[in-house]
């Protein structure tokens, strides 16, 4: 992914952003799940458009970390459902410090049928372009903080 979507300083800038935010979810404990990746940054927006991609979309389905499945007590804390909302979550937050466009749904907290309609929801949101709504795809991108180490060091990060 490095390799075809960071093609450019800023593309890198983004993907940067984004191994950040994986980072913030590795140090509290939520080192499982995937995330969907989509906007104008999976598309050659520079070309058909003419811009740089401003953001990057990015729809997380997480497990929950196991301190609050072995200690369900644990998610009533700061660190439990406060962190959840107001850093993972928090869309305005992290579209300012990270320049992502950022929903993220625990997949232990939701009956079948809820899930199954949210997946339905954000795949016929990202498999369109925004303006002209030709079809287009998306990006799944497993957690996995060996693989982001790895990647930061591609895109020359620290």
């Amino acid at each position: 992914m490095i390799h075809s979507l960071g093609t450019t300083p800023r593309r890198k800038q983004l993907l940067r952003n984004l191994l950040a935010y994986r980072a913030l979810m590795y140090e509290n404990g939520y080192v499982s799940g995937i995330q969907f990746l989509d906007g104008s940054f999976v598309e050659d927006v520079e070309r058909h458009s003419g811009r740089d991609p401003g953001d990057i979309d990015v729809y997380s389905l997480l497990d929950a970390p196991a301190r609050f499945l072995q200690h369900p007590e644990l998610w009533q804390t700061d660190e439990g459902f406060k962190f959840w909302e107001d850093e993972i979550q928090n869309q305005p937050l992290n579209k300012a410090r990270f320049e992502l466009d950022t929903y993220a749904l625990l997949i232990q907290e939701l009956p079948f049928g809820n899930l199954l309609q949210d997946v339905m929801y954000w795949y016929s949101l990202f498999s369109h372009q925004k303006v002209t709504f030709a079809w287009k795809g998306f990006v799944a991108v497993l957690l996995d903080q060996r693989t982001d180490a790895e990647a930061l060091g591609l895109l020359g990060g620290s």
